[in-house]
C-alpha cells in the first residue's frame, strides 16, 4: 500500500512506490493535459472525503512586558470550517469490432479513452473556479463561491476582490492564486489511489444516437477530488475585467494592487491564472521593451508570460461572460 501522506501533486504521489500502476497511467495522462495538476499540491482529507481546518480571521494582540507589569490576555478569531470533495464519473465505451480489430491492447484502449479523461479534466477545471456545493451538491466548492461580492460577505473574502470596472455581462476574471499546506490546496478522500478509481465492466450492450444496438468495451472511471481554501489571504480575484476595453494603464495598477493584496508573495508558489484572450494580451504588452513588469520566459520549449516573476497560466475554463461582481 502506498504512502500518501504528505503534501505533494497527484503525479508525484502516483510515482510512490506501491502505488497501482493502473492508476498511475491515468493520472499520468490526466496530468499532461491539466496545468492546473502540474501546479496545484493536494493532500488526503483529515475526515474521509473531507478536510477539517480552522480559518483564522485575525492574529492574536501581542505586548512589550516590563517587570511588574502584566499583559493582557488575547487570542485569534478563528472560525471551524469543511471542505469536502465531489465525485464525478465517466463511462467509456469503445465498439467491440474496433477493439478487435486493435487486438484489445490496453495501450490502444486507454488511448481511446483519453477523451473521457480530457471531458473530465474539463470539468474539474471548471469546478476550481465556479463550482458550489449549493447548486451542485455532488460537486465541490469553488474560487468564485468563495470570493463572489465586494459588499455582501464578510471582510476576510470580499478584501480580496478588485474591481477592474467593466459593466454588463461579458466580463472574465484573473485569479492570484497563493499554493501551499497552510494555504491553499486540492484534496482527495483517504485511500491509496489519491481519488481516481477504475473499474472494466466488460462488453455491454450499447445503443447509439440513432437507436442502434452494438456491443462496446465499458469502463468506468471516477474521479474524487475537492479544494480548500485555507487562509483566503492568498487568493485574489481580478474581477469585471472588460476584454474589449482593456486600458493598459488600468489593468497594470490592478495587478499591482492584486500582487501586494496576497499576505506574503515568498511564502506560497503564487500563479495567476486567466483565460486565453487576457494572456494573449499580456503577451502583447510584454513586447514592448519599456514594460519592465512583464517578461517571457520559455519553460519546457514554450512561451510563458509572467508579471513581476509570477507565470500566468492559461486555462480554458475561465470565461468571457463573466456578470458583474458587486
Amino acid at each position: 500500500m502506498p504512502d500518501l501522506t504528505g503534501f505533494a501533486t497527484l503525479q508525484d504521489f502516483a510515482s510512490r512506490q506501491g502505488f497501482d500502476k493502473k492508476y498511475q497511467k491515468i493520472i499520468e495522462l490526466q496530468s499532461k493535459t491539466n496545468k492546473i495538476l502540474r501546479i496545484m499540491k493536494f493532500k488526503m482529507c483529515n475526515s474521509k472525503d473531507s478536510e477539517l481546518a480552522t480559518l483564522r480571521y485575525s492574529l492574536p494582540d501581542v505586548a512589550w512586558r516590563m517587570i511588574n507589569r502584566g499583559t493582557k490576555p488575547s487570542k485569534s478569531k478563528t472560525k471551524q470550517v469543511s471542505f469536502t470533495c465531489g465525485e464525478m464519473e465517466a463511462l467509456a465505451e469503445i465498439d467491440e469490432k474496433l477493439a478487435r480489430k486493435n487486438n484489445m491492447q490496453a495501450s490502444w484502449m486507454m488511448s481511446e479513452n483519453a477523451a473521457f479523461l480530457e471531458a473530465m479534466n474539463q470539468e474539474m477545471a471548471t469546478t476550481l473556479f465556479y463550482g458550489d456545493e449549493k447548486i451542485n451538491p455532488a460537486g465541490f466548492t469553488g474560487l468564485g463561491a468563495y470570493f463572489y461580492s465586494k459588499a455582501n460577505q464578510e471582510d476576510i473574502w470580499a478584501d480580496q476582490i478588485i474591481d477592474c470596472g467593466g459593466k454588463g455581462d461579458n466580463l472574465t476574471s484573473v485569479w492570484f492564486v497563493g499554493f501551499g499546506e497552510q494555504q491553499v490546496y486540492g484534496l482527495f478522500p483517504e485511500g491509496d489511489t489519491a481519488g481516481f478509481t477504475y473499474e472494466y465492466l466488460g462488453k455491454q450492450k450499447v445503443t447509439n444516437d440513432n437507436g442502434e444496438v452494438f456491443f462496446a468495451h465499458t469502463s468506468k472511471y471516477n474521479w474524487s477530488m475537492g479544494l480548500a481554501v485555507k487562509d483566503p489571504r492568498y487568493v485574489v480575484r481580478l474581477a469585471n475585467v472588460d476584454l474589449k476595453d482593456p486600458a493598459t494603464t488600468t489593468i497594470f495598477d490592478k495587478l499591482i494592487e492584486g500582487y501586494y493584496q496576497i499576505e506574503n508573495p515568498d511564502n506560497v508558489n503564487l500563479q495567476i491564472f486567466c483565460n486565453k484572450q487576457f494572456e494573449a494580451f499580456m503577451a502583447k504588452a510584454a513586447r514592448n521593451d519599456k514594460n519592465t513588469m512583464l517578461s517571457i520566459d520559455t519553460v519546457e520549449g514554450k512561451p510563458v508570460v509572467n508579471f513581476w516573476g509570477v507565470p500566468f497560466q492559461r486555462c480554458a475554463a475561465i470565461l468571457n461572460t463573466e456578470s458583474q461582481l458587486v
